[in-house]
């Protein structure tokens, strides 16, 4: 049994997107969704071993929190400071983060867009802003400046950053259309949750020039705000879906052992209309 963890979950595609692979791979395997209180935190890994779950993957708001009790973390968990995947290795629990490469490569294969050299603009610092900005550091951007709602909480995520990618320059900024405007980001990544919409759709969007990518980590909006507005000036844009589509077929192989293409994973989607 395989399981996300998280709250809200109910908007999840997560579930119908793993047990139908594991349909048509032929695994004997069922993944749930459990909608997990967010004050009981600190009992999820103990539960994972109680259930005796296979792996799990994890959401808001249970990324980092986790974290502490957990037996071990992959470079790219430690590196985000956040885990979207855990895995049950008889009673000893592995964290791993997907979020970033699963972004990478829907970037690269959506858009074509290489990110060396970048500018780039993350609109939130939690646990997907800082992996996407770990990958997208890794990459070889120019820089990533984190805006968020806390400014402490950028400046905490570049502090965590700063020493493994001494080449990028990594800035922290509060999320207002002043600073946002500072310069012209060649790359935005919107990985706001639901309560930063309207300091999202307050953002000007002008000053990004044409052949600019403005990308969506999250999926579970029908019209997510500056979408249209980034298209009808030519920016490029990216809907989360993509990234769902690379991080679940990463999740996938850690979980089985078994890899699974785009193609395989789009095929799934679009099952009920998705």
């Amino acid at each position: 049994m395989f399981a996300l963890v998280g709250h809200p979950i109910r908007h999840s595609l997560s579930p119908a997107m793993h047990n139908e692979l594991f349909r048509r791979k032929g695994i004997d395997a069922v993944y749930v969704a459990l909608d997990v209180k967010p004050d009981l935190a600190e009992s999820v890994a103990g539960s994972i071993r109680t259930l005796a779950l296979a792996g799990c993957n994890l959401t808001v708001p249970f990324k980092e929190r986790v974290i502490p009790a957990l037996d071990e973390l992959s470079e790219a968990a430690s590196c985000a400071g956040a885990v979207n995947v855990v895995l049950n290795r008889e009673g000893r629990l592995q964290g791993h983060n997907t979020d970033g490469e699963g972004y990478l490569r829907a970037l690269r294969e959506e858009l074509g867009i290489d990110p060396t050299g970048r500018d780039c603009a993350i609109l939130g610092a939690g646990g997907t802003g800082r992996a996407v900005a770990a990958a997208l550091a890794e990459a070889g951007v120019a820089s990533a400046c984190f805006f968020n709602r806390s400014p402490d909480r950028a400046e905490a995520a570049v502090a965590a950053l700063a020493p493994r990618f001494p080449a990028v320059r990594l800035e922290a900024a509060p999320l207002d259309p002043a600073a946002f405007r500072a310069r012209p980001w060649g790359i935005v990544v919107n990985c706001l949750s639901g309560g930063g919409m309207d300091a999202l759709r307050a953002l000007d969007v002008s000053h990004l020039p044409r052949g600019a990518a403005w990308t969506d980590a999250n999926y579970w909006m029908a019209d997510p705000p500056q979408l249209v507005a980034c298209a009808g000036r030519g920016v490029r844009i990216q809907r989360g879906i993509g990234m769902l589509m690379h991080q679940g077929a990463l999740s996938f192989e850690l979980f089985t052992g078994v890899q699974v293409d785009t193609d395989t994973i789009r095929g799934v989607l679009d099952i009920g209309g998705w």
